[in-house]
This record gives structure tokens, C-alpha cells and sequence, in this order.
């Protein structure tokens, strides 16, 4: 049984990796429902570890409902859940949740050392805002794999990119300025910009992303001295931007003295790492990272390397006139986490998970992915005869929640045909699979929208 002779091949905790097995093999289609598993003891036998863990896999694997117990008879693939129907997330861009068990375990470890090392009321207390030198230190070990050494100076920590994203902004424009962008982008920044009365202009790009060229033409005419950047595993499009390309942008912001805010929360997603445009032009460039896409929303946490040590303390004051502070008890239990080895430890399980959803997309969506699947999305087409609205229309009656272009597009910039599926909020691979034959029913369904009279 191939699922048994590859149960130990990967990496992490055993029973993970047995549930893991399990899972990729009902996905291939060789484990289907109604077949029946060995006994807990003649699977450790087999396997040569201990019956414990096979007990924790097996009673993972019944959490996940991949698999049920039928008391003497043993243990069976699940049939598909009426569950499986019910109303899907795709619209949301959440990491899938670690091992529930090791989470908390981890939490529950980081949380008694912040309370061991530190005076609870000081946790309860008023903070200057931008972090605690202990942060900051913790920020330079999230960031060094992305920037290499990394100035404590020209560092801020933030309660979330959104509000870094915001206080850039603040500190950096005024009411009515341009912020150049690309044609679709995060709506974070078109809800931002919007309550800030900033306008946005969109630049021009093709298939490796923004065009320099464009780029300067739009500085000189528009006169802007901001411009927005998502360079990896880009927020709808999933499109990372080549170095060359990168090098290229690096160049046009010192050519014509252009800020830039690279938001880069999926740079571990991407299995190339590629290198920041922060790395090229550290002088130009806000290099925003958030943990909320590389571990979880619930550690709010964002850090910012600042092109200097001035434009540090002008983004934490402006930080402080909308977000007094961060709270303290998170900021210190996120350090904690970083310090100790435990956050990246996280990672790599969400990472491993991503992985896995990705490549189910990139199976099953194939012809409609306008590029790889990276990050925690896929960007896929919308075929003839759709519009976004029908087909948006159509998933939603499938108990579907997608998000179309129009949710990107900033005013003036070009019409797109395509819509963002996000893959971590699904509960489950089974749950997510479900959801993405529907969307693939969809779209080579020859009707078209003729089902929604």
C-alpha cells in the first residue's frame, strides 16, 4: 500500500506525516471510502515506531474526517461529509491553521515565559509605539533572511500592515497626492488611499510585472514621490517578479527619487526566496513583512524596515495618531515566539500545508491559472461567455465565496476577466478539493451563465 510504504518520507512530527500520507492518497484517488485500514497495532508494527503515535494519527486523521472508526471492525476511509457542500471561504487570504495541538502547545509555552521575564503590569501599561528594543531585536531575525543585516534604527513594529501601510502613507503624502500602483492590487491599499484621499495611478506592466519605463514616465507627469509595490507572489495575480526585473524598478526609484512600499507578505511562500527590491535600493524603499500571511491573523504583528533612521520616526509618529500602540502582552508573546525558534517552527508547518493546497489548485485548475500558483492564491480567467459578475453570481449559488477583479482594480485602471481563489480558509484539503471541482465545473461548464435564470 503506497500510502504505508511513503507514511515516513516527509518531514515533521510522525503522526503528522501518517495523516499527511493518508490524506495525499484519498486525493490521488487510490483510497477511496469504505476502505478499510490496518489495526493501530499492526500499523506500528509495520512502520516501526511506537502504537501511541499511530494512535495520535489515526485520531487526527478522524478530526480531519478523513477517516472512521466502526468499533470492532477497525478503522475506514470516511465517505464525503454532507459538510463537504456547505458554504466555502475562497475570498479571504488566510494562512491554513497549524497542528491545533502544537499551536497550542506553543502558545501556552511562550505565553508562561512572557509572564515569567517580564512584570505583568507593565504589560497592562501605555507603550511608545514602533516596539520595545526587545522587538525590534526579534524584528531583525524575521527580516534577516529577507535582507540580510538588518539597521535596529530604521526599524518599526506595527499592529498589522494595515496600519503600517496607512501610517506610510501619513507620514510620506498629503490629501490629494498620486501613489503609483499596479493595475490590480491588495484592497487594503484601495480602501486606505480612499480614506486618506490619496489617488492612485495605475502603471502600466506585462508579463514579469511593473515596466520601469512606464514607471518613470508616470513620476515625471504625475509628479508622485510614492509608489506601491507587491513584488512576490503578488496579491491577486500570484505573479513574482523576476530579479532582473526587480533590479530594474531599483534603478527607476533612484533615478527619480520615488519611495517605494514593497509589501512583501508572501516572500516565504515563494520556494524561490527571491531577493527584495528593499535589497537593491534599501535607500528608497519601506519593506513591509506581516506575520498574519506567514503564520497567523491572530499575531497582528507587522515590521517595517524604514529607508532611514528619520523616516523611522516620522512613520512611528505618524503610526502613533492612529494607533496609540501595539498590545504589549502580543507584541511580547510574537517576540517571544521569534526568539525562541518556536514561530518558525509554525511556519514551516503552514508552509507545508500551503504547499499542498497550491499544488491541488495547479492540478485541478491547470488550464484556467493565469500563472502558478503561489502565496495562499490562484488567479484564474474568466472564460466566455462569464462576466466576473455572473460568474461571481454562479459561485455563490455553489456556496462559493470568490473575489473578482473589480475588488482589485483601482479607478482608471484596465478591465480585467479573472477572479482570486484564496486556498488557506478551507478547513480541510477534502473541503478544499470539493470546492475547487466546482469552481472547475464552472468554468468548462459549455452554458455558461444560462444557469443562473
Amino acid at each position: 500500500m503506497s500510502w504505508i510504504d511513503n507514511a515516513l518520507a516527509s518531514n515533521g512530527p510522525i503522526y503528522l506525516r501518517i495523516v499527511n500520507s493518508i490524506e495525499r492518497t484519498m486525493n490521488t484517488g487510490e483510497l477511496v471510502p469504505g476502505h478499510r485500514l490496518p489495526s493501530q497495532r499492526a500499523l506500528a508494527k509495520q512502520l516501526g515506531i511506537d502504537l501511541t503515535t499511530v494512535t495520535r494519527a489515526f485520531d487526527e486523521a478522524r478530526r480531519r474526517g478523513l477517516i472512521e472508526a466502526r468499533g470492532p471492525q477497525g478503522s475506514f476511509i470516511a465517505p464525503p461529509k454532507a459538510a463537504f457542500g456547505q458554504p466555502v471561504d475562497l475570498s479571504m487570504n488566510v494562512p491554513p491553521v497549524p497542528d491545533a495541538t502544537a499551536l497550542n502547545d506553543m502558545l501556552r509555552r511562550g505565553a508562561a515565559a512572557v509572564l515569567a521575564r517580564s512584570n505583568a503590569l507593565n504589560l497592562m501599561t501605555y507603550h511608545l509605539s514602533g516596539g520595545s528594543p526587545t522587538d525590534r531585536h526579534a524584528a531583525t531575525c524575521w527580516l534577516q533572511p529577507m535582507l540580510g543585516n538588518v539597521n535596529e534604527t530604521r526599524l518599526v513594529v506595527a499592529e498589522g500592515a494595515q496600519f503600517a501601510l496607512a501610517s506610510i502613507l501619513i507620514s510620506q503624502t498629503h490629501e490629494g497626492d498620486t501613489v503609483l500602483c499596479d493595475h490590480l492590487v491588495y484592497p487594503g491599499l484601495l480602501q486606505v488611499t480612499r480614506s486618506l484621499g490619496r489617488r492612485l495611478v495605475p502603471v502600466a506592466g506585462d508579463e514579469q510585472g511593473m515596466r520601469p519605463d512606464e514607471l518613470e514616465r508616470l513620476s515625471r507627469e504625475s509628479g508622485a514621490r510614492v509608489v506601491y509595490l507587491n513584488p512576490t507572489c503578488n496579491n491577486p495575480t500570484a505573479l513574482t517578479v523576476p530579479l532582473q526585473r526587480r533590479a530594474e524598478l531599483a534603478r527607476a526609484l533612484q533615478r527619480c527619487e520615488l519611495l517605494g512600499i514593497e509589501d512583501d507578505p508572501y516572500w516565504h511562500h515563494d520556494p524561490g526566496k527571491p531577493t527584495p527590491i528593499a535589497a537593491l535600493a534599501p535607500d528608497h524603499i519601506y519593506y513591509v513583512s506581516t506575520l498574519s500571511k506567514a503564520i497567523s491573523p491572530g499575531l497582528r504583528t507587522a515590521f517595517v524596515q524604514c529607508p532611514s533612521a528619520r523616516h523611522a520616526e516620522d512613520l512611528a509618529a505618524a503610526l502613533r495618531s492612529i494607533c496609540l500602540m501595539g498590545h504589549p502582552l502580543v507584541m511580547a508573546l510574537v517576540s517571544q515566539l521569534l526568539l525562541d525558534g518556536s514561530a518558525h517552527a509554525l511556519l514551516k508547518q503552514v508552509l507545508a500545508e500551503a504547499s499542498e493546497r497550491t499544488a491541488l489548485a495547479e492540478h485541478l485548475l491547470a488550464p484556467s491559472l493565469r500563472a502558478r500558483a503561489t502565496g495562499l492564491h490562484a488567479w484564474c480567467n474568466v472564460p466566455e461567455p462569464w462576466t466576473d459578475a455572473t460568474f461571481v453570481h454562479a459561485a455563490q449559488l455553489q456556496g462559493l465565496a470568490i473575489s473578482p477583479s473589480s475588488a482589485f482594480g483601482p479607478g482608471g485602471s484596465l478591465q480585467q476577466r479573472g477572479f482570486r481563489l484564496s486556498l488557506g480558509l478551507a478547513s480541510s484539503r477534502r473541503q478544499l478539493e470539493s470546492a475547487l471541482r466546482r469552481i472547475n465545473q464552472l468554468i468548462i461548464s459549455p452554458e455558461g451563465p444560462v444557469i443562473q435564470r
